[in-house]
């Protein structure tokens, strides 16, 4: 059965390498995301139940991974060897939207940089007529920045 799984997925990243744009990556990559994020779904559900009391068995839902509906690429540039797609998705009851940083890798792509929008400026790098603190200016800021 080992052997199965592992010619599925010699398989499954063969078809990656033959991908030659960077949309076509990143909705690969957002499809296979969506599927993680309800299987983990699932998965939590009896978890919760089981470990979790009241009240916050009933906000159980706050703790699951974002429930996206589906993302859209809204935009993707290429030069060079790198790239850049931005995406919208619905997150609850908000539209957020993403940059994905993309390096070219061989005949594929490899993520190396996401950044969010500014949630300050709503991605205009202005704020009260002044340069906005949060993204310095620039409409996008990279949440692992923030989380150190």
């Amino acid at each position: 059965m080992q052997a199965d799984a592992l010619a599925g997925r010699v398989a499954e990243l063969g078809s990656l390498d033959r991908m030659s744009t960077p949309q076509q990556f990143l909705e690969s990559f957002l499809r296979e995301k969506a599927a993680a994020y309800t299987d983990a779904r699932a998965r939590l559900t009896p978890v919760y139940a089981k470990y979790f009391g009241e009240p916050l068995l009933r906000h159980a839902q706050q703790f699951m991974p974002a429930d996206t509906v589906r993302a859209v690429v809204e935009d993707v540039r290429q030069s060079d060897g790198t790239a850049s797609a931005v995406t919208r998705e619905r997150v609850r009851s908000a539209d957020l939207r993403t940059r994905y940083r993309l390096a070219a890798a061989g005949e594929s792509w490899r993520i190396i940089g996401i950044d969010r929008e500014c949630f300050f400026c709503r991605g205009t790098g202005q704020s009260d007529d002044s340069r906005c603190q949060k993204c310095g200016g620039e409409g996008w800021y990279e949440p692992e920045r923030d989380a150190v």
